[in-house]
């Protein structure tokens, strides 16, 4: 890779690398730019989902003890939302600052991306933090619900929230006062602990994981047991259900993600943009479902009640099935005497005749 230094018009001597640096600056700069247009994007989307959770979860008659829960979940979509759209004013902010400079050589772009602002970088730390611990602790407060608010199902993913808590400080740590020129972002968040190396980027993306898949594992059991014992639930409902009550889809991108963190792919940034997106807008659908009605009853997760119900319905049932025998016997009853009085009338006209 040969190195030459030249003098941009306007500019100080600056040093032109050619080769594969040059891919390198054009392929970090494309990708900057196309990971703002997928967040402008995926912020539409979840601008489209906040507005009809909004509008479902004002405009549905409730009576007085369900407002305070319903303006808990207004809150929560609210802040998830909120912090989605300081996230993206941000990114589209450096873009400008990158692409909107008149005069600027490739070399001052790809420096000016490298340099960024440190109180900009905490504050999408923070940023990324609230969002993290609002969208886990819908998604465990839905499973704590489930399984009828019992404590020791939710231990393990309160736990892993807590690493992913503090390993994101340390991450927002190492992007806001690590160095980062000439250093790859996997790189960045690598730390040498003992005898092994510890990537704060793969445990934190690891902790996440962990936190959805007990969650989704728990709550699907759980729907499917309950749902097995309630008679009449159609296939497509129990479906829908389980996607939305368990967050699914958040699962498989951070699945997706955890990936290509692992092999330092290029298009990591790319799935990264589209978990923060999903980040918001799972609990979302999750909060609107449960404010518009949809959901199951807080009560209904719980085995007695639902046993209770199955026997009511099968009492139910044999009280039908008896009043519906003793119906029709004393039909059978009361058509007897009738029969036999006009079999007598036909025998006495025949005698007559």
């Amino acid at each position: 890779m040969s190195i030459t230094e030249i003098s941009y018009p306007g500019t100080v001597t600056t040093t032109e690398l050619i080769d594969t640096k040059v891919k390198d600056i054009f392929l970090g700069i494309d990708t900057q730019f196309n990971k703002v247009m997928l967040n402008a994007l995926m912020h539409g989307i979840h601008t489209g989902v906040v507005a009809v959770t909004l509008w479902t979860a004002t405009s549905r008659d409730s009576h007085q003890n369900d407002r305070r829960p319903r303006r808990i979940f207004v809150f929560i979509v609210l802040a998830l939302y909120l912090l989605a759209t300081f996230n993206f004013y941000c990114g589209w902010a450096q873009n400008v600052l990158y692409f909107s400079t008149a005069g600027k050589c490739l070399w001052e772009t790809y420096k000016s991306k490298c340099t960024q602002d440190t109180p900009i970088l905490m504050t999408l730390g923070i940023d990324a933090t609230l969002s993290t611990v609002l969208a886990d602790a819908t998604l465990i407060w839905r499973c704590w619900i489930v399984w009828g608010r019992k404590w020791r199902v939710v231990l393990v993913p309160i736990a892993c929230t807590t690493l992913a808590i503090i390993t994101r400080g340390i991450i927002t740590y190492y992007s806001s006062f690590g160095p980062v020129e000439n250093m790859s972002p996997q790189a960045q968040y690598l730390e040498k602990i003992g005898k092994f190396r510890v990537n704060w980027a793969v445990l934190y993306s690891s902790s996440i994981l962990a936190t959805l898949l007990w969650c989704t594992i728990f709550i699907v059991y759980r729907i499917l047991r309950v749902g097995g014992i309630a008679a009449g639930m159609r296939v497509y409902h129990s479906l829908i259900e389980m996607l939305v009550e368990s967050a699914s889809l958040y699962s498989a991108v951070i699945i997706v993600l955890l990936v290509f963190e692992v092999r330092s792919e290029a298009a990591e940034i790319y799935i990264e943009e589209l978990a923060i997106a999903t980040r918001g807008i799972v609990p979302t659908i999750l909060v609107g479902r449960i404010a518009a009605g949809h959901a199951r009853p807080d009560d209904s997760w719980s085995e007695s009640t639902a046993s209770s119900s199955l026997q009511f319905r099968s009492s139910l049932s044999s009280q039908s099935d008896r009043e519906s025998v003793d119906t029709s016997r004393g039909s059978e009853s009361d058509l007897s005497p009738r029969v036999t009085l006009d079999l007598e009338n036909g025998l006495e006209d025949s005698a007559e005749s």
